[in-house]
C-alpha cells in the first residue's frame, strides 16, 4: 500500500488563488482546507486573497473562501475574525465535527448568542437584532445535542439562552423526565440570576411537573414557594391530606421542607389559607331532662333532687327546757 505523500509547502496552491479560472481557484481553497492546520503560517501570509474571494459576490465557491480564512484566523487566535467567516461559511461549518476549532468557536456561538439573547430581554429601549447565521448555528447545536442524547447539555444551553421553548423540548425528549426535571431544578436556582426570568422558568417547571403522570409534588411546591404562590401549595397539602396514609405523610414532609427554607411569611400565608378551609366542629346539643319521663318498668321516674332544697331543708327547733321546782 502506497502512503500518500504529505504537503511539505502550500505556496503552489496559494499561487493557484491568483488564476483568473474560477476552477483553478476552488480546487486551491478546497486543498488548503485540508492542509491548512499544518500550513496556517504560510498561509496567513496571503490572507487578502481568501478575503477576497469571499467578498466577490461572483465567486460561486464564496464558502470555501469563507471557511479557509475561519481556519486561519483561528490559528492566529482572532476568534471574533474566525467566527464572523465562520459564519460565513454556511454548511461547510460542520458543528459536529469534533475538532478543536468547531468546539472553540461553538462555544464562541453560543456565548455571542446568549449575549445578544439576553441584552434584547432586558433592554427596553433599543432592539437587539441577531444574525440568523448565528441563530442557524445554534439551532444546529440542539439538533446535536438531542440526537446525541446530551439533554442535559442542551438544558445548559436553553437555560443561559433564555429559550423556554428548547427548555421545554430537552426535558420532554429526555430519556428520564422525571431525573431531567430535577436536574432543571437544581440548575436553575443555581445558575440563574434574574428574578424575573426564574420566575418563568418555575412556571414551566410547575406545568411540566403537573402534566406528569406521578407529580413530584415536593418539587412542585418548591417551585409554587419561588413563585409565591401559597394558595396552590395550600389546595395541594389540603389533597394529599385528604388522600392515602402514604398522601398524609408526603404532606408532612413537604411541611418539614417548606419550613427549611424559613420564609416565615409564605408559611403564615399557607397556614392562614389552609386555615380557612378547614370545617369547624358542630356545637354539641344541649341535653334535656324531663321529671316525667317514665321508666322502661312503666313506673314513673323520681324527680331529680336539688341540691339547693338539700341545704335549705328546715331544721326542727329543740324543745323548751321546764325549770323545776324546789
Amino acid at each position: 500500500m502506497v502512503e500518500k505523500l504529505k504537503l511539505t509547502s502550500a505556496s503552489g496552491l496559494l499561487a493557484l488563488l491568483e488564476e483568473e479560472q474560477n476552477a483553478l481557484k476552488a480546487h486551491a481553497l478546497k486543498s488548503l482546507i485540508s492542509v491548512v492546520d499544518d500550513h496556517w503560517a504560510e498561509v496567513a501570509g496571503s490572507i487578502s486573497l481568501c478575503e477576497a474571494l469571499y467578498e466577490d459576490d461572483e465567486f460561486p465557491e464564496r464558502d470555501h473562501a469563507a471557511l479557509l480564512a475561519s481556519k486561519v484566523f483561528y490559528h492566529l487566535g482572532e476568534l471574533d475574525d474566525s467566527l464572523t467567516y465562520a459564519l460565513g461559511a454556511g454548511d461547510l461549518f460542520d458543528v459536529n465535527d469534533d475538532s478543536e476549532y468547531t468546539s472553540t468557536l461553538v462555544a464562541k456561538c453560543i456565548d455571542e448568542y446568549v449575549l445578544l439573547r439576553v441584552k434584547g430581554q432586558e433592554s427596553k429601549s433599543e432592539e437587539v437584532k441577531i444574525d440568523e447565521r448565528l441563530v442557524v448555528i445554534v439551532e444546529r447545536m440542539f439538533e446535536r445535542c438531542f440526537r446525541d442524547g446530551q439533554y442535559r447539555q442542551a438544558i445548559g444551553i436553553a437555560l443561559e439562552s433564555r429559550r423556554i421553548d428548547k427548555l421545554e423540548e430537552s426535558i420532554l425528549k429526555s430519556e428520564d423526565v422525571a431525573s431531567t426535571l430535577a436536574y432543571t431544578l437544581k440548575a436553575s436556582l443555581k445558575l440563574i440570576t434574574s428574578r424575573d426570568y426564574r420566575l418563568q422558568v418555575m412556571r414551566t417547571l410547575v406545568k411540566l411537573y403537573t402534566g406528569s403522570a406521578t407529580p413530584d409534588y415536593i418539587s412542585v411546591c418548591t417551585c409554587l414557594m419561588f413563585l409565591d404562590d401559597h394558595v396552590a401549595v395550600a389546595n395541594i397539602l389540603d389533597q394529599l391530606i385528604s388522600g392515602s396514609a402514604d398522601d398524609t405523610l408526603l404532606a408532612y414532609q413537604i411541611g418539614f421542607d417548606l419550613c427549611e427554607n424559613e420564609i416565615q411569611k409564605f408559611l403564615m400565608q399557607v397556614r392562614d389559607q389552609m386555615a380557612l378551609r378547614a370545617t369547624p366542629p358542630e356545637p354539641l346539643a344541649p341535653v334535656e331532662t324531663s321529671a316525667e319521663t317514665p321508666a322502661e318498668d312503666g313506673t314513673p321516674a323520681t324527680e331529680p333532687v336539688d341540691a339547693m332544697d338539700t341545704e335549705m331543708e328546715t331544721v326542727t327547733p329543740p324543745a323548751p327546757i321546764t325549770a323545776v321546782a324546789t
